[in-house]
C-alpha cells in the first residue's frame, strides 16, 4: 500500500475510546463477517458452535497477537461504534489490544459467556476516517482470542469536543506519556497534535516555559517561544471549521523547556470536531541529525517531517543529540528506543499504541567516540534490528548508512543477515553522495534546512517503492 494521507492528522495517545458529551447524528449498524475477506483470521473459520451469523466464525490460534482484522468503510470521519459479537466458553478473560488503522485505542477484554455457543457482544467507541480504516484485534496473551462472530460498525457520526487532553478529537502523533493526564507530555523529538475546531479565535494551555510552533489551517508553521500559561494562536479566522497542530521543541542539553499539552483554549461556544489520520505511520531512529539540530526550525525542517508529509505519513522521531547505537556511556538507541523519552529510567514505552508501517534507522555517526569495535556494532545492530522487528511486526525498517562512511559496512552486513534469516522486509539506504559535507552541512557533520531537504528527496522515493 502506498502511503497517502486522508487528512492532515496524526496518530493519537489511545484514540477515542470514551465519547464526550456533544450533539451527534448516527447511521445504521453494518456486520461485517469474520469469515468473509477482506476480514482476515489468524485461525481457522470454524462452524462447530451453534448461533454465530453468515456462514462461520474466526476461532483464532491460541497465541499472543494471533489476530483478527476487519475492514470497515465509514461514510465520514467521525465517533463510530463498534460492537464485537463472540462466544467464549472458558471462565477466564481473554484480554486483546484493539487497533485502528494501526494505533492501539484499547484493551478490551473479552469475559467468559458460558458456553461456545453463547453469544454476546462488547461495545466500544473509536475514531474512524473517511473511507476504509482497519479495525484489528490483538491477544495479548497465549489464551488468544474467543471465537469471534461479526463486528457490527456504526459510524458517521459528528460528536463534538472540548478541546480538553483527553479529548477524542484530538489526534496525537508520537510518543506520549500520559502520567499526569491534565498535561501529556511529548518525548523525544518531532511530536506533535493535530484537530480539527470551530470559531474564530483558538489558544494552548501550557504549563511551564516552552517553545512551541503551530499551524492553523495547513499555514506554514509559527513560532511562539518562551511562553506559559494561556497563549493565543489565532484571533479573527473565519467562520466555519479550521484546523490546528501544534508541537514542542525537544528537551535536549541545556533546554529544559516544558513540552507539554494542557489542552486547547476554545471560543465560546466552539467545540472540536473529528479529523482524519493518515493510514501509515513512520517512526524515525537517530541522533542530533535524525532530531535536526542545531537548525532552529526542527523538527519541520528536518529530512523526517518533510519525508514523511512528502509521503502523506504520520511520523515520530525517537532521537537524541550524540545518540549512538551500542549503549556504551552513551545514549544506545539499541535500548531506548523501548522508551517514552530521554528522561526515563525504565523500558516504558507500550509498542501497542501505535504500529509504524516502516521505521528508518540513521545510526552510528556518534559510535566512533565512544570506543565501539566495527565487530560490535555489527552484533548489536543485528539486535536492533530484531527488537524493531518485535516491536513492529509488519514494518518495513530500512537501516540508513550514515552520511558520513561510519560502519556502513557493518549496517549492510547486519541486514544481509536479517534477510539471510527470513526477514524480507528489512532493506540497507545507500546514502553514498547525498550529502556533500562543503555545502550541505554547517559544521561537515549536521546538515543545513537545505541539505535536509536533499535528503528527504532522495529518501522519499525509497520508501514510497515499498510501503
Amino acid at each position: 500500500m502506498r502511503l497517502r494521507s486522508l487528512l492532515a492528522a496524526g496518530a493519537v495517545i489511545a484514540a477515542a475510546v470514551t465519547v464526550l458529551t456533544g450533539n451527534a447524528a448516527t447511521a445504521a449498524a453494518t456486520r461485517y463477517e469474520a469469515e468473509t475477506a477482506p476480514a482476515v483470521c489468524t485461525g481457522t473459520i470454524d462452524s462447530n458452535h451453534a448461533g454465530y451469523s453468515g456462514s462461520g466464525f474466526c476461532n483464532g490460534s491460541n497465541a499472543v497477537g494471533a489476530a483478527l482484522q476487519f475492514t470497515v468503510t465509514a461514510a465520514s470521519a467521525g465517533v463510530a461504534s463498534l460492537g464485537v459479537r463472540f462466544a467464549s466458553g472458558t471462565t477466564a478473560g481473554r484480554p486483546a489490544d484493539v487497533l485502528v488503522n494501526g494505533t492501539r485505542v484499547t484493551t478490551l477484554t473479552f469475559a467468559g459467556t458460558g458456553a461456545w455457543t453463547t453469544w454476546t457482544t462488547s461495545t466500544l467507541t473509536v475514531t474512524l476516517n473517511a473511507g476504509s480504516n482497519t479495525v484489528r484485534f490483538s491477544p495479548t496473551t497465549a489464551d488468544g482470542l474467543p471465537n469471534i462472530d461479526a463486528l457490527d460498525v456504526t459510524a458517521g457520526s459528528t460528536t463534538t469536543g472540548t478541546g480538553r487532553p483527553d479529548d477524542p478529537n484530538i489526534q496525537y502523533y508520537g510518543r506520549w506519556n500520559t502520567t499526569d493526564p491534565a498535561y501529556p507530555s511529548m518525548g523525544w523529538a518531532g511530536g506533535y497534535l493535530e484537530t480539527r475546531f470551530t470559531g474564530t479565535t483558538i489558544g494552548v494551555r501550557q504549563r511551564n516555559a516552552i517553545d512551541l510552533y503551530y499551524s492553523v489551517d495547513q499555514a506554514p508553521p509559527q513560532w511562539r517561544r518562551n511562553v506559559s500559561g494561556t497563549v493565543t494562536l489565532a484571533t479573527g479566522l473565519a467562520g466555519g471549521t479550521h484546523t490546528v497542530r501544534i508541537g514542542y521543541r525537544e528537551r535536549a542539553g541545556s533546554y529544559t523547556g516544558d513540552p507539554v499539552f494542557g489542552g486547547l483554549v476554545l471560543a465560546a461556544g466552539a467545540t472540536t470536531q473529528p479529523v482524519s489520520r493518515p493510514v501509515n505511520l513512520v517512526e524515525f531512529i537517530g541522533d542530533s541529525i535524525t532530531v535536526g539540530q542545531p537548525n532552529v526550525n526542527r523538527p519541520f525542517t528536518a529530512y523526517p517531517w518533510l519525508t514523511a508529509e512528502a509521503l502523506g505519513a504520520a511520523h515520530t522521531q525517537v532521537a537524541q543529540g550524540g545518540a549512538c547505537l551500542v549503549n556504551q556511556d552513551c545514549y544506545g538507541m539499541v535500548d531506548w528506543f523501548r522508551r517514552s523519552s530521554a528522561w526515563v529510567s525504565t523500558d516504558d514505552w507500550n509498542f501497542g499504541t501505535y504500529r509504524a508501517a516502516a521505521v528508518v534507522i540513521n545510526l552510528g555517526t556518534n559510535d566512533v567516540g565512544h570506543g565501539v569495535t566495527t565487530a560490535q556494532f555489527q552484533q548489536q545492530y543485528v539486535v536492533m534490528l530484531q527488537r524493531v522487528r518485535q516491536a513492529y511486526p509488519d514494518a518495513e525498517i530500512f537501516a540508513m548508512g550514515v552520511f558520513r562512511g561510519r560502519y556502513v559496512t557493518e549496517t549492510r552486513n547486519a541486514v544481509a543477515s536479517r534477510t539471510g534469516a527470513g526477514d524480507t522486509k528489512v532493506h540497507f539506504v545507500d546514502t553514498s553522495g547525498w550529502v556533500d559535507p562543503a555545502t550541505d552541512t554547517s559544521d561537515n557533520v549536521h546538515p543545513t534546512e537545505a541539505g535536509h531537504a536533499k535528503i528527504a528527496q532522495r529518501l522519499r522515493p525509497i520508501l514510497d517503492q515499498y510501503i
